[in-house]
């Protein structure tokens, strides 16, 4: 059965693409296949749902998982999360592509029991790794600038309370040497006249 997405009708084989290339997808494509074991999963590690959510929900709690770059469970309760049967006979798009989805998959992985969504869940973990580390090293960088930020205003904040007559008091300081040296100088000058 064709997908009907945002983007017009896919065929078999550019979900299969999809299924290889987008981990966004894929995911989509997890839980439109078997909505009530992701929603089982989600339940068993105590994240909590509306009552009879929608697939749409299921997709926010992951995308929530995704960002909390602070959780170093996030992947790994992704991937119990997504790591559900898959249901040859489900009615929409999803149904029907265990034998063609295994063909692209090694070996080793289609011969498995529900080897057909473990082939499937290693390829959205890579994905899903790689954006929550790209949302990691966002936070760290923020927290990064952020430090910076501070210590310039307190370097600022330093300045401006060691200030003698609106003047830094390093600045101050130097003149008042050079002042000095010059007035030396001077000094010295009329004194050898």
């Amino acid at each position: 059965m064709p997908y009907q997405g945002q983007g017009g009708t896919l065929s078999t084989i550019e979900i299969l693409d999809l299924l290889q290339s987008d981990f966004e997808f894929a995911i989509n494509f997890i839980i439109d296949n078997n909505p009530s074991a992701v929603e089982s999963q989600i339940s068993a590690l105590s994240i909590p749902l509306p009552q009879n959510p929608s697939n749409l929900q299921l997709r926010e709690v992951i995308d929530d998982l995704l960002q909390q770059s602070d959780n170093e469970e996030a992947v790994s309760q992704i991937e119990e999360i997504i790591l559900v049967p898959y249901i040859e006979t489900a009615t929409n798009y999803t149904g029907n592509l265990s034998s063609q989805i295994g063909d692209l998959m090694p070996e080793t992985q289609a011969n498995q029991s529900g080897g057909v969504i473990v082939g499937l869940i290693a390829g959205v973990i890579s994905g899903v790794t790689n954006v929550w580390t790209a949302y990691k090293q966002e936070d760290i960088a923020e927290i990064h600038a952020q430090m910076l930020k501070d210590q310039i205003a307190f370097d600022l904040q330093k300045i401006e309370d060691t200030k003698v007559l609106g003047i830094p008091q390093t600045v101050f300081i130097a003149v008042i040497i050079f002042l000095m040296f010059a007035m030396l100088i001077v000094f010295l000058s009329n004194k050898n006249k």
